[in-house]
This record gives C-alpha cells, structure tokens and sequence, in this order.
C-alpha cells in the first residue's frame, strides 16, 4: 500500500465527516476527479453517501457501465465523523494525501505534514509539472509557508523569539538552518520543537481569484480553550 488519500467535508461548524479516498491518492487520479465530478453540495452529498472507497468512479458508476478504472470501489465502510478538522488524518497510517471539501463549497487540497497546509484544489490543478504531478508545486508552496513563518510571523511575535533566545543557535543561524533545509517544515520539527509546538499546526494558503499566486499565508498561534476551525480565519 502507499500514496494513501482521504476526502473529507464539513457538515456543519462542528462535524467534519472523512474517510478513505484510495491509493495512488496524487492529483490526477483523485484531485482532478473530484473537481470534474463532484463539485457541489449536491454531488457531495452522493458522494459520501457511498461510503469509503479504494477507488472514485464517475457519478452513477456503481450501477454499471463504466470501465473498471472510472467505477466506484466502495469498501462498504461508512465514513468518519469528528467535530474538527483537526481529525481528518487521525483514523489511517501514513495518509499522503487529503482532499477536504469545506462549508465555502471548494474543495481544497490538505498536505499531512507537520503543518497541515490547506489550499485551494485548483491551485495545484493549475501548477502542474510536465507529466501531471503537484510534488514540485507542493514543495514550493511549503518553502513559501516556512519562509513567512520563519521570517516574518516569528520576528513579529514577542513570545516565539523568546523560544528562538532560548536555544543556542543565533536567530540568523536558525533561519539560515530552516530556509535551506530540503524539509524545512520537518527541520523545525524536529530541531525546533518548541517553536513548533507553540502554533496550531494548520496553515491556510489563500491565492487570487485565478487560483494561479499565493495572495497569503495565515498561521496562528496555538488557541487556549476551543480551536476555531481554518473555514473562520478569515
């Protein structure tokens, strides 16, 4: 097994339903599915009433008459619920890849890393390498985020470049070690713990209308008492 994906969708502000969406979970066997064929509340509904699957067919296509490669594969499990996002990669190992429907009607691609970093789908449908893959955009879009973090919103924040004085390495060091890591978010994770422990560790990503550049990055900091969910923070 490998290259595991998950779709998911937000119910309401305080239930968000998920499951398993298949292997092979990379854009152009999942992600560009769900943007051709299932792109409103209606079709989400149809959707996730067929429960899990190992593979996402067209919309109909458990009745017959589709090829195997465009027929639902239904696991007969039904899918998850949880009252956060925050919950969406809890139920499988090594989830690769996460496709989360929310309550804006936009569908957005969820990378599980140390950051979960949620931007809209059609931006990677947009940045496509040559042989149809987001891995290099991804990559770029990541390095993006732990820049502004690392750059901006730290040296912005009282608190963090207290967490930043406490270790040995100066400031610059730090940012130097992080920027030119190959997995700066993995980096800080693991070199940085602290600093990393002190955010909530979903990003949002907001890009013009185009869905073709990065307008933002939204980070914050870790919230006492309840979380307020990415579809709030504006």
């Amino acid at each position: 097994m490998g290259d595991i994906s998950i779709i998911a969708r937000r119910l309401s502000p305080k239930y968000v339903q998920y499951g398993w969406s298949g292997n092979g979970g990379y854009f152009s066997l999942v992600g560009a599915r769900l943007l051709e064929w299932y792109d409103t509340p209606d079709l989400m509904d149809y959707l996730f009433g067929l429960g899990q699957m190992t593979l996402i067919g067209k919309p109909g296509s458990e009745k017959g008459g589709e090829s195997w490669f465009y027929t639902h594969k239904q696991t007969g499990e039904p899918h998850w619920g949880d009252p956060s996002e925050r919950w969406i990669f809890s139920k499988i190992a090594f989830v690769d890849y996460g496709y989360f429907y929310d309550s804006d009607n936009t569908w957005y691609y969820v990378e599980p890393g140390p950051f979960r970093i949620k931007i809209p789908l059609w931006y990677y449908a947009n940045h496509l390498d040559d042989q149809g893959y987001e891995f290099d955009e991804c990559d770029r879009v990541r390095n993006c985020v732990m820049e502004y973090f690392i750059r901006e919103f730290v040296p912005a924040d009282k608190e963090l470049m207290g967490i930043i004085g406490s270790y040995e390495k100066p400031y610059e060091d730090i940012v130097k070690e992080v920027t030119e890591s190959e997995c700066p978010d993995h980096t800080l994770f693991d070199n940085y713990h602290r600093l990393y422990k002190s955010m909530d560790d979903w990003v949002v990503v907001k890009t013009d209308d185009a869905n073709m550049n990065i307008t933002q990055i939204i980070m914050k900091k870790k919230q006492s008492g309840n979380r307020i969910e990415t579809i709030e923070w504006g």
